[in-house]
């Protein structure tokens, strides 16, 4: 039976199909069970992904809080705004940008600093939200530790 992953078909992109069709048992303790399950579920992971993610050095991030979500998409509010005076600027000929700020050195310095930071913005936004994957999601700790 093959798997067909859509969410990647709009962007031609297609998902590789992993089958792992192998079976690993261990045994554990009822409070082991209950942390495993505690742990994977504040990852947004099932048990075994987590376990597989842990078995294979990966470190899965616990998701964010409900404050950090909402700090989050206040974070992103702002961005949306930024940028919207942003494309506003751009979308203004040289005469009219020198008319609204009257210096037009100052504004563009402003412009070129707003987009290094909505950039940044974007960045940390689509790296805080995205749910743990394996192994996208996780640090592998060992080439972290190479890479340093």
């Amino acid at each position: 039976m093959k798997h067909e992953d859509t969410s990647n078909q709009e962007s031609g992109q297609e998902k590789p199909v992993i089958r792992r069709d192998k079976v690993v048992v261990t045994k554990v303790t009822e409070q082991e069970f209950s942390q495993i399950k505690s742990t994977a579920g504040q990852c947004g992971m099932t048990r075994s992904d987590f376990i597989r993610a842990r078995a294979l050095n990966y470190r899965p991030r616990q998701r964010l809080s409900v404050a950090e979500v909402d700090g989050l998409r206040l974070l992103a509010a702002c961005r949306t705004d930024m940028v919207n005076f942003a494309n506003a600027l751009h979308g203004l000929n040289d005469d009219e940008k020198v008319r609204l700020f009257r210096h037009q050195p100052i504004m563009l310095e402003w412009y070129e600093k707003v987009a290094r930071v909505t950039d940044h913005v974007t960045d940390f936004l689509q790296s805080a939200q995205k749910a743990n994957s394996y192994p996208a999601g996780t640090t592998d700790e060992e080439a972290e530790e190479n890479a340093v």
